[in-house]
């Protein structure tokens, strides 16, 4: 078995104890960054609210308070809140509709006549055609069959 001499030893369980001090404020990260953000107000207005007397005196001064910068996956990860506006998603796909029933009819010009789109409120798409005789044939080109199941 090796002999390690004591003044190594002792240097290694420095190094350790060293290197946990130093990393103890981030195991207490929400305290630790509380009382930073209170010492950084003193440092600026040089006076403290209540609530951030009461923060700077959680940690203790001899403690070291520097943080290693932790991204949201290390902090606690992200809240996302998605809101979809119904109407606004509706209109959107009617003004891409539009292509869409113009090229389906644009095959049947024989029958429909010309196509014309028309004013409409938002979410609608309104279409006027030539020939009025050849309004099935057009319901039946921009109708969309059935997916099969």
């Amino acid at each position: 078995m090796s002999r390690t001499l004591l003044w190594k030893r002792l240097l290694i369980w420095g190094v350790c104890l060293w290197g946990i001090l130093f990393a103890l404020p981030n195991a207490f990260y929400p305290t630790v960054e509380r009382h930073n953000d209170a010492a950084a107000i003193l440092a600026e207005t040089g006076a403290l609210s209540g609530v951030a007397e009461a923060d700077l005196e959680r940690w203790p001064s001899w403690l070291p308070s520097s943080l290693v910068a932790l991204g949201l996956d290390l902090r606690g990860g992200a809240h996302l809140l998605a809101a979809v506006h119904v109407k606004d998603v509706h209109a959107a796909r009617m003004e891409l509709l539009w292509p869409q029933v113009r090229d389906a009819l644009r095959e049947l010009h024989d029958q429909v006549g010309t196509v014309r789109r028309l004013d409409a409120p938002a979410g609608e798409l309104r279409v006027t055609i030539g020939n009025p005789d050849g309004l099935s044939a057009a319901l039946v080109a921009v109708t969309p069959s059935p997916r099969p199941t």
